[in-house]
């Protein structure tokens, strides 16, 4: 999403690369990005060393290349921003889904101890009386 504005905002590519690499403050992705930079300096695409990396998705380093061809690189570049975001929702919604019945079973537990730790004294009380 970074790499998109900057590049909305009339940023030169190389730039805008750097400035990408900081905001990710991740020494793997930066090392990808480094790479695409001097690709980009010495005329290549941005890509190509994107995909070499290893470290994009395919679908990510084609939805570039596409970008690159037609000169939607920005529009490209928030579609796949969107789409990662998309799947992070998705993610989060299933999670907390999967969090729910969990939790009412703990809680289930937890009262279950609470009335055995209450009734097993009593029942022994009333049971040594008789």
């Amino acid at each position: 999403r970074t790499l998109a504005t900057l590049l909305a905002g009339g940023l030169p590519i190389v730039r805008s690369l750097d400035t990408a690499k900081h905001v990710a403050n991740n020494t793997v992705l930066g090392r990808a990005i480094d790479a695409a930079r001097e690709s980009i300096t010495e005329g290549a695409s941005v890509a190509a060393p994107l995909r070499n990396s290893g470290e994009f998705p395919p679908m990510v380093t084609h939805m570039i290349e596409v970008g690159e061809r037609s000169g939607q690189l920005e529009s490209m570049l928030s579609k796949i921003a969107d789409t990662y975001e998309e799947q992070v929702e998705t993610t989060v919604t299933r999670m907390t889904a999967l969090l729910e019945p969990l939790l009412i079973l703990l809680m289930v537990g937890i009262v279950v101890v609470i009335i055995l730790a209450t009734l097993v004294p009593l029942l022994q009380v009333t049971s040594s009386i008789s």
